[in-house]
């Protein structure tokens, strides 16, 4: 009996291994979004960090539809300060939806990331909270997007603050990355709440994300926008890849210590703009910043800073 015992013992712990192993090497199916219009000609509005729905998060969404944005990307800590409690908690109408509501009644739609304050609580709410609205899009944690002349990449880096999450998103960029080569894109981005590396008060992306970033996607695109820190910044060219921080929708940091390449920072709140241009040899991306000030019924736009990366695909 004890023998028995022993073995079937044996057996499910085998069985419970072998489990674990094959979710540990299983590369899990981000969605693949594709768009049938060329990204050219496009302007990508990129906020991040809006969560308390507060005056400037209101000038800056009323903004969004002034520059004529054609899609937004919102990079994360969608309510402050610590998440949702569910799909029907009060903060998604008093926080989140406010400084979205004139680019959802213009008819453009919102992209969306989550930020570590979106996981406090309910951060699985959010997928919810996005079905409920045609124009917001929250396929999954991260997902993959086409278009005829461009890719992107939009991530989930607070879970790559755990090793089992980071491998398994990472497989699934390795795959994403392979499928982004054989589609060709003339033109690589890539959306996410943690920059890698940042001048503002938060500093540069903590050991994990820093690792997930680095092996995975710095030095393989063109071009990686992030928020997390509350400020403007072009933080200049690492490998080949240039990183942008837009985090300042709704409260600013302080100025930390220059990142080597940092071409321009603003603790302002304000936002980002990304014109897709063709020249004729390729595509390229021309960047602005911009910073919101005044009340939500007479923001002031002004350019802050201008400049341009060009576009050479999957590395």
């Amino acid at each position: 009996m004890r023998d028995r015992l022993r073995s079937i013992s044996i057996i499910a712990l085998l069985l419970v291994s072998s489990a674990i192993l094959a979710w540990w090497w299983h590369t899990p199916a981000g969605p693949w979004l594709v768009h049938q219009q060329p990204l050219a000609g496009q302007r990508i509005c990129v906020i991040g960090d809006a969560g308390w729905g507060n005056p400037p998060a209101l000038a800056v969404g009323k903004a969004l539809v002034q520059l004529e944005c054609d899609q937004i990307r919102y990079l994360g800590d969608l309510v402050y300060p610590d998440g949702i409690s569910g799909p029907d908690d009060p903060l998604i109408e008093e926080r989140f939806l406010p400084p979205l509501r004139p680019a959802l009644a213009a008819g453009i739609p919102v992209y969306l990331v989550l930020g570590n304050h979106d996981w406090k609580q309910d951060g699985e709410a959010w997928l919810k909270v996005a079905r409920r609205h045609p124009l917001i899009h929250l396929p999954h944690f991260y997902y993959f997007e086409t278009w005829p002349d461009a890719c992107a990449f939009s991530l989930e880096t607070t879970w790559f603050e755990k090793w089992y999450h980071l491998h398994r998103q990472g497989n699934w960029l390795d795959n994403s990355r392979e499928l982004a080569r054989q589609h060709q894109c003339q033109l690589s981005l890539g959306f996410a709440h943690h920059p890698m590396f940042s001048t503002g008060s938060h500093g540069n992306a903590h050991e994990m994300i820093n690792l997930g970033l680095k092996n995975k996607l710095v030095g393989s695109l063109d071009l990686i926008v992030g928020g997390h820190d509350h400020i403007l910044s072009d933080e200049g060219e690492y490998r080949g890849t240039r990183q942008l921080i837009s985090g300042s929708a709704s409260i600013n940091n302080d100025l930390g210590i220059a990142s080597a390449n940092q071409a321009f920072t603003r603790a302002t709140h304000g936002l980002l703009t990304l014109d897709i241009q063709d020249d004729g040899d390729g595509l390229y991306v021309d960047y602005r910043f911009y910073s919101v000030l005044g009340d939500p019924q007479a923001p002031l736009i002004s350019l802050l800073w201008q400049g341009d990366q060009q576009g050479k695909g999957v590395r």
